[in-house]
């Protein structure tokens, strides 16, 4: 069965900067691997990482929710599935049940609730342990502040940063195990 894997990141940043270009090389990256991308489903890094997983072929699932719509965000045109639920609690509960891996790519608030939630659960068996690997520069001063708080050393192997989208796929390959690159299919 194809792996999924979530990508977290900023929701603003636009087609040109070099975040978007990250993220959207991130995407071909795993989809040539052989993982599906599932994302928030809306702009920014969630457009990107989708755009790079169709443009190689792949499956970029978008998770999204009736409370975005009603602010007019509407889900980004690269998506291949909609899992649409109400709430943005709901959205969040299905970005950490539904992946085998979560990687995050640049920062912002809701990115670090994302990291924040996932690494919470994890350390309190209400998700089972899952990659979790913060790309480049942006994540340094958040894993060296955890680094230095003595609390949370017994949690500390539940994340890693790495420096770029090519590492992070290599490391997903080391700890998920190679994968096939298996074709895309739609079941209704």
């Amino acid at each position: 069965m194809k792996k999924l894997v979530a990508v977290f990141g900023p929701g603003r940043c636009i087609v040109g900067d070099a975040l978007y270009e990250d993220a959207r090389h991130l995407g071909k990256l795993l989809v040539g691997a052989g993982f599906a991308v599932v994302t928030g489903g809306y702009e920014g890094v969630m457009e990107a990482a989708s755009k790079g997983a169709r443009e190689e072929g792949g499956s970029a699932v978008g998770v999204t929710a009736d409370v975005y719509f009603a602010k007019g965000r509407e889900a980004n045109e690269y998506i291949t599935r909609e899992v649409r639920v109400k709430s943005a609690a709901d959205r969040l509960m299905e970005l950490l049940d539904l992946p085998d891996a979560w990687l995050a790519i640049g920062n912002s608030t809701g990115t670090l609730t994302e990291v924040a939630m996932a690494w919470d659960y994890m350390t309190k068996g209400f998700l089972p342990s899952k990659p979790l690997l913060l790309i480049g520069e942006a994540w340094r001063p958040f894993v060296e502040y955890v680094e230095n708080e003595e609390h949370f050393e017994p949690w500390l192997h539940l994340m890693e940063r790495v420096e770029s989208p090519n590492n992070a796929v290599e490391r997903l390959i080391q700890l998920l195990g190679p994968q096939e690159r298996l074709p895309e299919l739609t079941i209704l």
